[in-house]
């Protein structure tokens, strides 16, 4: 059976709304990294696309970049180090920092997921009209600016999940 995702409580604004698409979204990322691999949580996965995005990088570098907690960070660097997604490197310019880069694989995986999440959202769009898709798709560009304004991000970027 589908899965409504739309709840509230009377007093919508909008956000009862959006947060049946962040549900869908959510449901869309968490599937799509799971079909790719099991291995992975999202935490992992978005460790693994940070550091693809800002290679090389440290592993503070990465919990800023998140907002997570170091010691967070370090152990799914840990577990993607073991999992053959990431390397690890002496910082040759500071031999006191690790540099992390991802690994062929884990570029592999990270381009799968995105290629799998296309599709899915692709296909979503495609069960709209085509007024309402370009409804929807203006509304998606207007969302996301708003989203990237500092005062909501309080200096915590959040990479895509």
């Amino acid at each position: 059976m589908a899965q409504s995702w739309v709840a509230g409580d009377g007093t919508d604004n909008g956000t009862d709304r959006a947060m049946a698409v962040l549900r869908a979204m959510v449901a869309i990322a968490d599937s799509t990294v799971e079909m790719v691999t099991e291995q992975l949580t999202l935490t992992q996965f978005r460790v693994l696309r940070t550091v693809i995005e800002r290679t090389p990088v440290t592993m503070s570098a990465v919990a800023q970049e998140l907002a997570l907690i170091p010691s967070t960070v370090t152990r799914a660097g840990d577990r993607l180090v073991s999992a053959g997604l990431l390397q690890r490197a002496q910082n040759p310019l500071n031999k006191r920092e690790v540099l992390l880069a991802p690994t062929a694989e884990g570029r592999r995986i990270v381009d799968q997921v995105d290629h799998d999440r296309r599709a899915a959202l692709s296909a979503i769009m495609a069960r709209l009209g085509e007024d309402t898709r370009g409804t929807v798709a203006a509304a998606f560009e207007r969302f996301a600016a708003a989203a990237a304004l500092p005062e909501l991000s309080s200096g915590t970027r959040s990479s895509e999940i």
